[in-house]
């Protein structure tokens, strides 16, 4: 049995800058709590025309007023939804790389990735995706703020090299690997942000297999895979 991993969305938000005003009464933080369920039910429709104070204020039940007192910008709820969202989907693909067979190999490992990002985009939807991004990327004096989620998966791929005995993954240091993910993310699901006419078709599964596997595979690995003979 695998350690459990539990992310957490505080750090994410608070790099791109999402805040809400101190809750000090019980009576504040149910009422934060019941407008973040109300946030999340808005967003897992997908409909980011929705992501507004008139219709959180319908669903929640909470008058535009005291949206703006609890909640400081209406935006923030959303951000913090997406995120919870997003940490949600971490969280399950945690257990998914500790389930990862010790023989597997990097093209397995790239095939399941992909699987995972896959299931994952099309559950929280591409506009949602683009809507997070465009937002956070406004908060940040940084790019990398934006992107920095894929850092939540250094120790899972770190503990999951170490354990592999598949000999197909190469050693790498913390700050190749912190790259590497995001490169490997960057193949996954930018055609489906970006609304590509491939993306999400067998075509583009291809693409990102072949180029997450050669990021991770040991050179000798690489050079069979494609009918080369290793020299010596």
């Amino acid at each position: 049995m695998g350690t459990k991993n539990n992310f957490s969305v505080a750090g994410s938000l608070k790099k791109i800058k999402v805040s809400f005003p101190k809750a000090k009464q019980m009576r504040s933080q149910n009422a934060l709590k019941n407008l973040l369920e109300a946030a999340e039910k808005i967003v897992l429709e997908g409909d980011i025309g929705n992501f507004n104070a008139r219709n959180l204020s319908e669903v929640s039940g909470y008058s535009l007023g005291a949206l703006v007192q609890r909640l400081g910008k209406v935006e923030n709820i959303f951000l913090h939804a997406i995120a919870h969202q997003r940490t949600k989907q971490f969280n399950q693909i945690a257990e998914e790389f500790e389930a990862f067979p010790d023989s597997g190999t990097t093209t397995d490992f790239s095939k399941m990735l992909i699987d995972i990002s896959f299931r994952r985009i099309r559950f929280v939807g591409t506009s949602v995706m683009r809507y997070y991004e465009g937002r956070a990327l406004g908060r940040t004096n940084t790019v990398q703020d934006a992107h920095a989620y894929t850092d939540e998966c250094i120790p899972l791929l770190t503990k999951l090299i170490q354990k592999n005995k598949s000999n197909t993954f190469r050693e790498m240091s913390l700050f190749e690997m912190k790259y590497l993910l995001r490169a490997m993310f960057l193949f996954v699901e930018r055609p489906l942000i970006e609304g590509h006419e491939d993306a999400g078709t067998e075509k583009h599964r291809d693409m990102a297999v072949t180029h997450i596997s050669n990021l991770l595979s040991k050179t000798d690995c690489i050079l069979s895979a494609n009918g080369i003979k290793p020299t010596k």
